[in-house]
């Protein structure tokens, strides 16, 4: 299958960092789950695409959020090429030249740096996806100094559901420190495990589907607000049971796993229907209902 074919931007440029050193469809795949919480504070869903979490690598070194300013990126930057050959860093949607984003609201967006040249960056982008905007292509390219600082600096304040998909992108919360410009090290010591709980109000599998459904039946309008991360579970999802029907061992196993992919990458075009007709004044909340309920592992 295509490599990063229905990663999010996130996981597209982690699956580009792995590849180098090891299985990383297989990395992915394995980690992928869906955990939901309610955030009271802003009376949103918190997801959770990943179990273990992937900012823990198979070496035992860990990922990590740094920020600082123009100097700091680039003496940075050049250190990870120099150590690992490749670092991924945190762009603006809204700055980055080839992004169908292009000058619109600010979204978060990783890119790979995979070389450095005379003051030119070696850059990679594998998400591919029909976004709100329009079908974003995979890039591939340079760029100077000048460009990829101007692609980094972001906004003061990310919107509260954005902050949140940046502390828990890699599965599990992590540190999001504040700053101009943010980039990703890879540190070579003991990583921390953590985990989400039960305890803390995380609701895991069918029992976040359960939670999917209900927090659609009590509003239909914040339940919407979700489709991107609602898109990225699909897509996750899709992606995690295509490896595993390629990796199966018998027709059977690969004939059981076809159901459930078609149900999951069907997941946000009924969702896209579903919210055009509660525009138009028509709601047919039955289709929600049905497409969620037939994600569980044990269809009720």
């Amino acid at each position: 299958m295509t490599p990063a074919a229905g990663l999010s931007c996130y996981t597209s440029a982690l699956h580009a960092y792995l590849s180098l050193e090891w299985k990383a469809t297989e990395i992915i795949s394995r980690s992928v789950h869906l955990a939901v919480r309610r955030d009271r504070a802003h009376e949103q869903l918190s997801f959770s695409h990943h179990s273990p979490s992937l900012d823990v690598l198979p070496d035992g070194s860990h990922l990590e959020y740094l920020s600082g300013s123009t100097y700091d990126v680039l003496d940075a930057l050049s250190n990870e090429l120099l150590r690992y050959g490749r670092a991924i860093v945190v762009t603006d949607t809204a700055r980055l030249p080839w992004s169908v984003g292009h000058g619109g609201p600010s979204a978060p967006h990783w890119i790979l740096l995979d070389g450095c040249s005379d003051q030119r960056w070696s850059i990679r982008d594998k998400f591919c996806a029909l976004v709100p905007n329009g079908q974003q292509q995979p890039w591939s390219g340079e760029l100077s100094d000048a460009e990829l600082i101007e692609a980094m600096t972001l906004p003061a304040d990310w919107r509260p559901v954005q902050s949140t998909r940046n502390k828990l992108v890699f599965g599990a919360p992590v540190p999001v420190p504040a700053g101009p410009m943010m980039w990703l090290r890879r540190h070579g010591g003991i990583a921390a495990i953590h985990a989400l709980r039960c305890e803390d109000g995380w609701q895991f599998g069918d029992t976040a589907i359960d939670a999917l459904v209900e927090d659609f039946q009590a509003d239909d309008t914040r339940f919407f607000r979700s489709m991107d991360d609602l898109w990225a579970a699909a897509g996750h999802h899709g992606f995690a049971l295509r490896w595993q029907r390629e990796v199966a061992s018998t027709d059977r196993e690969r004939q059981a796993l076809s159901p459930r992919i078609d149900r999951w990458e069907a997941l946000p075009k009924v969702l896209r229907i579903a919210q055009e007709s509660v525009l138009r004044g028509r709601p047919r909340p039955s289709l929600v209902e049905s497409a969620l309920g037939a994600l569980r592992s044990e269809p009720q």
